[in-house]
This record gives C-alpha cells, sequence and structure tokens, in this order.
C-alpha cells in the first residue's frame, strides 16, 4: 500500500500506469456526509480506524511527520493525509498563510469551529490508509472522473486518431497523475509549416507533438490536456491546456468531447503561440525577465534562463515567439536541477502562461534586474 504523504511512482509503458490505476482505485472510497458532523484532532489524541494492509503504527508515524492530523467521522477516524489539507481548510471555508504557524492542535481547533457552521455535505477521498480529500459534497460543485476510465479513453483514442503514438512517461503522486505521449501524424505536421510559412518562416522539417493528460482526485486540478510541439532544435509548449474541470460538469462524457477535439485543440493553441511572431520587442532580456517575473518564476531559475538566452541569441531585438522559446528552455535547466515531476508540471502552466501576457509592457531599457 502506497501510504506514505511523499509518495510517487514513474511510469516507462502504458500497462504499468494502467495496472497502478486499477489497483488504487480498487482500495479507494468516495464518502459522503454532513460537513458539521466531521470533527479533527491532533495525531495521536484519537485512536484511528484498522486499516487492512498497513499498521496504525506506520500510519501514525508518517502522519506525525506531515499533516499532524487526524479527521473523525461518524463511522471511523482517519488519519489526514497532506494532500487534504487544502481542500479541508476550503470546506471549513478558511485560508491564510498564518494558519501554516499555528501548532496543530490549535488549528484543528479553529477548523472545528469553522466545520460547525459549514453547509451542505463534504465528499471525502479515502485513499491508501489516509484522507486525501475533503471537497464539496454537492454533485454540482464535483464530478468524479474514473482515473482508470479516463486514461483508458484517451489511449484508445490516441493510438486510434494519429498515425504514430507512442508512450514517453506516466507519474503519480498523492496529487495527481500524469501520462504523455509522442504523437507523428501528417496533419500535425502540416498545419505547423502551414502557420509556419503564414509568418514567413519557411521549413521542410517534420516535428512532432506531445500531448501530456494531468487529471487529480483530491481537488487540485481538472482533467487537463496539454501539448507541446517538438521542433528539430527545441521544445515549445503549446499554451493554456484544454481543461474539464470537475465542478459543473459530466465527468466522463465532458472529458470525451474534449480528447474528441485535441486535433481542432492544438491547431489552435499552435496559432495562438505563433502570433507571438508579430511582436516585435527591441530588448529581449528585459522582457523575458519581466514576463517570468509576472508569471511566477523563481529568482534563481528566472535569471539562469534569462543569461542562457542571451549567452545563444545576444541581446538583439527579435520577436516574442523566439524569447517564449527561451523561456521553454526553462524546463530543460529545472530538470537538469533534479527538479520534481510535479514542480516541472506547474512550471510548465507558468510557462504556458506567458503565451497571453501583454508583452510590449516588459519591452524596456536599462539593465536587466531579476
Amino acid at each position: 500500500m502506497y501510504y506514505k504523504d511523499d509518495f510517487y511512482k514513474e511510469f516507462r509503458t502504458e500497462k504499468e500506469l494502467c495496472e497502478y490505476l486499477e489497483e488504487i482505485d480498487s482500495r479507494a472510497e468516495w464518502i459522503r456526509v454532513t460537513s458539521k458532523k466531521l470533527k479533527v484532532a491532533a495525531a495521536g489524541e484519537e485512536t484511528c480506524t484498522e486499516v487492512p494492509g498497513i499498521s496504525l503504527e506506520a500510519l501514525e508515524k508518517d502522519t506525525l511527520s506531515h499533516s499532524r492530523l487526524v479527521l473523525i467521522l461518524p463511522e471511523r477516524i482517519c488519519y489526514i493525509g497532506n494532500s487534504a489539507i487544502k481542500s479541508l481548510k476550503g470546506r471549513a471555508r478558511i485560508d491564510g498563510k498564518a494558519l501554516a504557524d499555528v501548532d496543530k492542535k490549535t488549528l484543528a481547533e479553529i477548523l472545528n469551529k469553522c466545520l460547525k457552521v459549514a453547509r451542505g455535505r463534504a465528499l471525502i477521498r479515502f485513499c491508501e490508509g489516509k484522507i486525501r480529500a475533503v471537497l464539496s459534497g454537492d454533485e454540482k460543485d464535483y464530478a468524479i472522473i474514473s482515473m482508470p476510465d479516463m486514461y483508458m479513453v484517451t489511449s484508445a483514442y490516441i493510438h486510434g486518431d494519429y498515425e504514430k503514438a507512442t508512450f514517453l512517461n506516466g507519474y503519480a503522486d498523492h496529487y495527481s497523475v500524469t501520462a504523455s505521449w509522442q504523437l507523428e501524424d501528417t496533419k500535425l505536421t502540416d498545419v505547423y509549416k502551414e502557420l509556419m510559412q503564414n509568418y514567413g518562416r519557411k521549413t521542410d522539417k517534420d516535428i512532432k507533438a506531445v500531448v501530456r493528460i494531468t487529471t487529480s482526485d483530491v481537488g487540485v486540478s481538472g482533467a487537463n490536456i496539454f501539448y507541446s510541439l517538438q521542433e528539430p532544435t527545441r521544445n515549445v509548449i503549446l499554451g493554456n491546456a484544454l481543461k474539464v474541470t470537475h465542478k459543473n460538469c459530466k465527468g466522463m462524457e465532458d472529458f470525451t468531447e474534449n480528447i474528441e477535439s485535441i486535433f481542432d485543440y492544438y491547431r489552435e493553441v499552435l496559432k495562438g503561440v505563433m502570433r507571438l511572431c508579430d511582436i516585435w520587442i527591441e530588448h529581449p532580456a528585459n522582457a523575458m525577465a519581466g514576463i517570468m517575473k509576472q508569471a511566477g518564476f523563481g529568482k534563481k531559475l528566472l535569471a539562469e534562463t534569462v543569461e542562457q538566452f542571451k549567452a545563444t541569441t545576444g541581446d538583439e531585438p527579435c520577436s516574442a515567439y523566439e524569447i517564449y522559446c527561451g523561456i521553454c528552455e526553462s524546463i530543460t535547466i529545472a530538470r537538469q536541477e533534479k527538479t520534481n515531476e510535479r514542480g516541472l508540471l506547474a512550471l510548465e502552466e507558468k510557462i504556458a502562461g506567458c503565451v497571453s501576457k501583454r508583452w510590449h509592457e516588459y519591452d524596456i531599457p536599462g539593465t536587466v534586474k531579476y
């Protein structure tokens, strides 16, 4: 059983990923309970309910190293995993950085006072020996999407609709699951060449695309579809994700509709990125630094990315597209510095958000400031 809060697993084949998802799903539970009936306590104050396959001693030891909290339900008492803390605070309708500084007994008291006046029901995800999420129990607020079904539909569509699809990798932890496929298809290349020609950039190179599917059962992500483009010498992240949120959705029906439209989505996000070719920047290093700072990049990664861009291309005026491609290189830098998979996924989303920034606002002269 994968009970530890810092658990993660990587997959090299689709078979490994599917077997893992089926295994997890077979042991997991969804529990609906009136929010007012929930109570939080510091770990060690209550005796938790036995969990088949894992000792309470091991669960308590791991919990004391992480959340240090337990959740008291009407029919059982369970240890709380780290992934549940954000949603638990959300159910209690409280948040704030100060909560991270209070001791766990005080935090439990605050949560309990708020839960007493909470409305509606909670939808609780119990998985691998702990509570992993405390979500809204109203079906309009959170639709459960089966992970095994979702990835099965994705795989079937990708392998059936593209000339060649190769599974690259998968990753799972208690927050989310991700899988990536490399796609090779004439229609992908044709759209790319057409857009390049529209912007005066001729190319005779075939390209490959990577489609990544990320989803979560604990409320940190919807069922999201990302694209990136593998040009001959670099990878380009293609804008924001095509998303199915768990709120107000029809579950697998909505996700299947998105999967069936991923080629149209590829065309649209590629157009969005290529529009950056029309934006001319006089001070590229400053613009890159300003865009990355506004997007929330860490100072060290920002500086390394800008310096690499300057060393590679100089500081001559260029299009925002060239700068954006330079920002995409931050993924390579972060990977070299051993950033974990969840961190890389978050970084991809920051990069994608740069496409829609107001680039000219950051095109200013002067010394680059990090």
